[in-house]
């Protein structure tokens, strides 16, 4: 269950998708070319970088809830079929040139491979630099799909997306501890170890510490081994292990395995209403979190940001620039990240910001870096990060009205937008 469980996506999600083909390696696709797909993650990715498939195995809201916003267009094969991964006459009837899967078996890859080009996407979970630490799961996921159909720059384009609200977010959340609970009946539920896709993103991306329970609650035993990192779900938990979970600041509740009505039985469980964190209103709940391309981590960090009640907004600055803003109005705290256009040498180091009738000072002589990113974009993007205490007005109306905000900074100013920037190119 550990390992088989760790990059599953909706119920129709198969393996673990690779680290990918060196950036520099891939080939431009044609822009006439038709895509097809039997992975969730992998539809994400392709929606991500403007390679849309011209139809993948279950895209529908059901199985791909997370992306069904971006599904017009996509003709759902159906659901996987067991031995060709595809119902191969609706395969074959869509007519793909390039046919992305996520498996190696050769009599699969040789049935698929007649009717059109075949990308294997499988591989390490997570994927191990040259160092021996464990590198971006989701990034070279992003790349493993996006690099064979000729989307290498934008897949970079899609990780600076990413990085400039990371740097945000971490500000605000780094050190924080956050459990992921997948409920499994109405008395039992599993958790992630932080090697597990999902968990991965917010421990390596954002600095928040992972719950994890002991090492004999997990059938592996590398699952807590950080010299060879497995990526695992929990052995089945009884309800009465949650007091365990009374030291975390804010829980994830994933409940694909369960129904609705098992979730209502789970969720009034004392055991469970009492904890902390739950108490408290830190918690959000969704079918699932796994599904993670660059969409999907977007749906993350979005449930992230709510269980930690933290406000997020986006401006598009004048001149290219582009930032992003965490609000925590409780605490009167304001995080940012700040990118000028790509290959601004000498951005401009001041931030401020008005908002509730002040104008606020973050940086006189903002700091700019490059991202810490597997996968860096030509020129680089550089970014300025920080942190600052604000009046409890300003924070408030960045709440109530961020479109009546200014940010300016790398000489221009804009208005926010609640949320996140897009990551989807085009």
């Amino acid at each position: 269950m550990a390992v088989g469980l760790a990059a599953c996506g909706s119920s129709s999600s198969g393996g673990s998708p690779a680290a990918s083909a060196s950036p520099a390696s891939a080939s431009p696709a044609a822009p006439t070319q038709r895509i097809a797909t039997d992975n969730p993650i992998a539809m994400d990715e392709l929606i991500s970088v403007g390679k849309k498939p011209a139809c993948a195995v279950n895209a529908d809201s059901k199985n791909s809830p997370q992306i069904a916003d971006h599904l017009d267009g996509i003709t759902d094969l159906g659901p996987r079929v067991s031995g060709t991964l595809f119902n191969i006459d609706a395969l074959a009837k869509c007519k793909p040139d390039v046919i992305v899967v996520d498996v190696q078996t050769p009599a699969v890859l040789n049935t698929v491979g007649k009717i059109g080009k075949v990308v294997a996407w499988v591989g390490p979970n997570p994927p191990i630099n040259p160092d021996g630490t464990a590198g971006s799961t989701w990034r070279n996921w992003l790349h493993a799909a996006a690099d064979p159909v000729g989307a290498t720059a934008q897949a970079n384009t899609v990780i600076a997306t990413v990085d400039l609200r990371e740097g945000a977010l971490r500000g605000m959340l780094q050190g924080r501890q956050l459990a992921t609970v997948d409920a499994r009946s109405t008395s039992s539920y599993m958790v992630v170890n932080k090697y597990l896709p999902l968990s991965w993103a917010y421990v390596r991306d954002l600095g928040i510490k992972n719950y994890q329970t002991t090492a004999a609650n997990y059938e592996e035993p590398g699952c807590l081994d950080e010299k060879k990192p497995e990526a695992c779900y929990s052995k089945e938990l009884s309800m009465e292990t949650l007091p365990a979970l009374s030291g975390v600041d804010a829980i994830l509740v994933q409940t694909r395995a369960v129904t609705s009505a098992d979730v209502d039985v789970f969720k009034v469980n004392p055991l469970f209403a009492n904890l902390p964190a739950v108490k408290s209103g830190h918690l959000s709940v969704a079918t699932a979190y796994t599904d993670t391309g660059p969409i999907g981590i977007s749906f993350l960090f979005d449930k992230v940001a709510d269980a930690f009640h933290v406000k997020e907004f986006h401006a598009a600055l004048k001149g290219g620039g582009r930032a992003h803003l965490v609000v925590d109005s409780a605490a009167n705290k304001l995080c940012w990240s700040v990118s000028p256009s790509p290959g601004t040498s000498k951005p401009d180091g001041t931030i401020k910001i008005a908002a509730g009738g002040s104008t606020v000072k973050l940086a006189d002589k903002a700091t700019f870096t490059p991202a810490e990113t597997d996968s860096q974009t030509s020129p680089p993007t550089v970014f300025s990060t920080g942190c600052a205490a604000v009046a409890p007005k300003v924070a408030q109306a960045l709440v109530a009205s961020p479109a009546s905000a200014k940010l300016t900074a790398v000489g221009g100013s804009g208005s926010l937008a609640p949320g996140a920037a897009s990551v989807v190119v085009g």
